[in-house]
This record gives C-alpha cells, structure tokens and sequence, in this order.
C-alpha cells in the first residue's frame, strides 16, 4: 500500500497526541433551559445528553413519540427536568405548534439548538417539488420559525438567550447527490448571520456549528468502512464523534461567549480545508 506524505508525517507525532481528550469542564449554564431538535438520535442525542450533564433542563425532540420517550427516560436524573414533545419539522405548521408546546411547557427557555436535519441522496434532475419542500422545511425553514418563536419569548423575558444552528461540510465542498440539503444548509449559515446582527442589541446571539466526517453517531446506521475510507483525509487523523459537534454547541452557550455571535464554526478535524492533491 502507498504511503503518501501526510500518513508519514503523521507517524512522526508522538502517540500521546494521538486521540487526546481534555474533560471539558461546563459552568454557568446549569439551571437553564434548552430545546434540542433532533435529539432521539445522533449529533442532536449526544448534545442533549452534554447538556443534562452541564445540569441543563433539556427539552427532547424527535418525530416519533416512542424514540421522544425513550429518550426522556434515558436522560432523566435528579436535580434536571426533562421533557419530550414530537413534530414533523418537513411541515413548517408542525415546526410553529412544537415552538408553542414548549413555551407552554417552560417556564423559561434559554437556549435553542437547531439541530434536525434531512438529506436525501438525488441528483439534479431528480429533485421534485415535493422533496426540495420537505428538505428545506426541516433544513432551513423550521429552524427559522423555532428561532422566531423563541428569540421573541427571550426578548419579552429580557434574556440573554443562545441560538445555535447546525449547517454541513457540505456548504462549503459539495457532498455529491445532495443539492438541496448542501445548499438549505448554506441558507442557514447567511440566517445565523443575518439572526446574529438583528438579535444582538436584545443580547441574544445566534451561531452555528458545521459538522464534517462525523461516525459513531448513537442510533444511526453503522457506516463504519465509509468512515475509515474518509479517514486519511482528515488532517488531525481521527473522524468526529457526536462529542466533538456538542462540545462546540456547548462551547457557543456559555455566559463566557456572549461577544461570539454570528459566526459558523466547521467541526470537522480540517477536512474541508485541504485539496485532494495534498494528499497523494
């Protein structure tokens, strides 16, 4: 097997930088409240999970109301609430009735994470007006109208709230065969900027993380030799875990980062970074 010349050099790196993990230590967000759409499964599960260990209230989403359970029981612990509701979120009518059942349910929310995403694999001319509606719905429109309902609750209350919306690699180096999702995601990093500047002066801020080769993603399909044929091109010599996505979500919610606002930040070990020829 060739040996290219990133694969050398990363073999001169001492092991003990190899997989390095720091414990994260999370202050001052216990006590609040988040919204986690998509969060019965993969980046959205393990982010709610960080969340509740921060001591978060965590509100769970999911499409089916079996998942949505499953996963509160999961989650629940002493001293954090944590509630479920289902929507549809490819019907923006189902996105505007989820926003209003958790600010019924809440007393206060704090903290949004737009997390639920949906791609479908077609190629341009397969695209149909039924599958671009139902893939910017839940991609790009539905964030928006949950960001509405819950930056207008925040104003109203006078909190400084955080808003943190999930784009893809993909907005940037294209996936192949994922035209709308690629370009619904794009959409959602222009808003997170657009958000950020009208929300600021109500001292709300508005981010976004942009996940690359993320695996081991809780109750996703194992695509493990798809990850380990990505593996090579990513220069820090791992792929991502759900951990790394909600690291940042995390990162984006604390008291400390009130002067971050309006920025995409890519999670993805410098994958996009590089040209193919870097590599051969």
């Amino acid at each position: 097997m060739n040996v290219t010349h990133r694969e050398r050099l990363r073999d001169t790196i001492p092991k003990v930088w190899i997989g390095w993990e720091m414990e994260q230590q999370v202050t001052g967000i216990a006590g609040k409240t988040a919204l986690v759409t998509g969060s019965t499964r993969g980046i959205g599960r393990v982010t709610a999970e960080k969340l509740v260990a921060a001591g978060v209230n965590v509100v769970v989403h999911g499409r089916h109301a079996a998942d949505v359970e499953h996963t509160v029981a999961e989650l629940s612990r002493d001293g954090v609430t944590v509630l479920g509701f289902t929507a549809d979120l490819s019907k923006h009518n189902e996105a505007h009735a989820l926003a209003d059942q958790v600010l019924a349910a809440v007393p206060q929310l704090d903290i949004l994470v737009n997390n639920a995403g949906a791609s479908t694999k077609e190629s341009f001319w397969e695209v149909s007006d039924e599958s671009w509606d139902a893939q910017t719905n839940v991609n790009y429109r539905s964030p928006f109208i949950l960001a509405q309902h819950a930056a207008r609750h925040m104003r109203e209350r006078g909190v400084a709230g955080r808003i943190v919306n999930t784009s893809t690699v993909g907005a940037h180096v294209c996936h192949g065969w994922t035209l709308v999702y690629d370009s619904a995601k794009a959409a959602v990093e222009a808003m997170t900027r657009n958000m950020a500047w009208e929300l600021g002066p109500a001292g709300i801020t508005v981010n976004c993380v942009v996940p690359g080769p993320i695996g081991n993603r809780p109750g996703d399909s194992d695509q493990g030799e798809l990850w380990q044929g990505i593996k090579p091109f990513v220069p820090v010599g791992r792929v991502g875990s759900g951990a790394d996505v909600a690291a940042a979500v995390l990162f984006f919610c604390q008291p400390d980062a009130e002067f971050i606002t309006g920025q995409s930040l890519q999670v993805d070990g410098g994958y996009a970074m590089g040209l193919p020829e870097n590599y051969f």
